[in-house]
């Protein structure tokens, strides 16, 4: 009896054995919030809606409060309002937003789309790289690239590029780009899960050769001439409406929703109008000044005026819009850059009219063209401020202003009261992560004030 028993328990032990990969699944130790692998498709929307969360929320709240869009009236909003900002202040942004989750996932996009033979996809990720790359350096100047991106690989240390460096990478990803995106086969493209162009190849095209404009305008100061005609051989490939704007529409669920809404939900209070921008467009009576503000009165640049006028509903709904590139833009930059090539050249009138009509038409204010045809600029009255400050008043809460205004000191504006230092910053301090973790690499001396290279004096 005794053997019997052995024998069956060892033959029990053996079936037991036998069997266990037929009755347990072997995935039930993969935890599915941690997956191993994604497609493409899935992370292109997250890359989409992080960049314009970024782009539209906690930069356009400094960038646009120093240009004084809008003014900070309370805590932390009253002092960026005169200049105060941290090392900390900023890693949100640098670590948590730019980098990671932004170009982070960009890259595996990049990787998967050679590993899948899908240059459609290659093509846009090159493009929202270029664009990442563009607002971090703009904002902090030098910043890693070449050696960054690899913690997977053990690299925590990245060495920085120079801006210089970032800058000829720009142009080399949109030049890959728009061949990647008129490649003749491609596995996967990019469709419904795209939620700028939801798959269209050519306007992907178009915004590739529209941030060859900006981007070459940026270096006018370095190349001269030189970048002037480089923006306008991008011009004239890029968009020809306000249809094709390169921008993010979020969504009514509030973790969808626009940062400037969430930002005033959870935060009411802390901006208004700012003085600056609301006289400005209340001296010529500006159509648009309803649609950017709920009033009238503006909060004059570090002094907070709790009557002041809050950001409108087109703006700072849930549902409202982030613009990353727009038409009216692209026809300023051409405006600027035939001006400063030829002052007397008659398309620069053209280009900058075409600017301000498509802004007007973009806020749904253009109407029967009256104010339109006793505002836009002649070949008698143009400069190259009427063209900025058109330019500025055209382009509410969106960070390209401070660059412009780094660019070409237009508008002229005065420093707020109060202020912690003696002019506007001109970039922001490295985050304390990097001064922690990388400090070895990363550039000292640096302050607010300190040009960046592009802005070289």
């Amino acid at each position: 009896m005794k053997m019997k028993k052995i024998i069956f328990s060892t033959a029990l032990v053996l079936l037991l054995t036998s069997a266990c990969e037929k009755w347990i699944d072997p995935s039930l130790n993969i935890d599915p919030n941690n997956p191993t692998d994604l497609a493409m498709a899935q992370l292109l929307a997250p890359v989409e809606a992080n960049l314009a969360y970024i782009v539209g929320g906690e930069l356009a709240r400094w960038d646009c409060v120093w240009m004084q869009h809008i003014a900070g009236i309370q805590s932390q909003s009253a002092e960026n309002d005169i200049y105060t900002i941290t090392e900390a202040d900023v890693t949100n942004a640098w670590s948590w937003n730019l980098y990671s989750p932004g170009m982070v996932n960009l890259r595996y996009i990049l990787e998967k789309a050679v590993s899948k033979n899908s240059p459609h996809y290659g093509g846009v990720a090159k493009i929202l790289m270029a664009y990442h790359l563009g607002v971090t350096t703009d904002h902090w100047g030098d910043i890693p690239y070449t050696d960054a991106l690899k913690g997977v690989e053990g690299n925590f240390k990245p060495s920085y590029d120079t801006q210089e460096q970032i800058y000829n990478t720009i142009f080399t990803l949109l030049n890959e780009a728009i061949s990647d995106l008129n490649a003749s086969e491609s596995v996967f493209s990019p469709d419904f899960e795209d939620l700028i162009y939801a798959g269209d190849l050519s306007k992907w095209e178009m915004t590739a050769y529209a941030l060859k404009a900006r981007y070459s305008l940026h270096l006018a100061k370095r190349k001269g001439n030189q970048a002037y005609t480089d923006a306008l051989a991008a011009v004239s490939n890029s968009y020809t409406s306000n249809d094709d704007d390169f921008k993010f529409v979020f969504g009514s669920a509030y973790n969808n929703s626009n940062p400037i809404y969430q930002s005033e939900q959870e935060r009411p209070g802390y901006y208004t109008a700012s003085a600056t921008y609301m006289d400005m467009l209340a001296a010529t009576n500006d159509p648009r000044k309803e649609v950017y503000f709920d009033g009238t009165v503006g909060s004059k640049p570090g002094e907070p005026n709790a009557d002041a006028a809050v950001i409108g509903a087109a703006y700072a709904s849930s549902e409202s819009p982030v613009y990353l590139m727009s038409y009216a833009e692209l026809k300023f930059i051409e405006a600027e850059a035939r001006y400063k090539l030829n002052a007397a050249d008659p398309l620069a009138v053209v280009a900058c009219n075409e600017g301000l009509k498509a802004s007007l038409e973009r806020e749904g204010v253009f109407g029967d063209g009256t104010w339109f045809n006793a505002n836009k600029v002649t070949s008698g009255n143009i400069s190259l401020e009427k063209i900025m400050t058109q330019k500025y008043l055209s382009s509410f809460l969106q960070i390209e202003s401070w660059t412009d205004w780094r660019r070409t000191g237009y508008p002229v504006l005065q420093l707020a009261t109060g202020a912690v230092i003696n002019e506007i910053p001109r970039r922001l301090p490295y985050c304390d992560e990097e001064r922690l973790y990388n400090g070895e690499n990363m550039p000292t001396g640096i302050t607010v004030t300190t040009r960046i290279w592009w802005d070289a004096n």
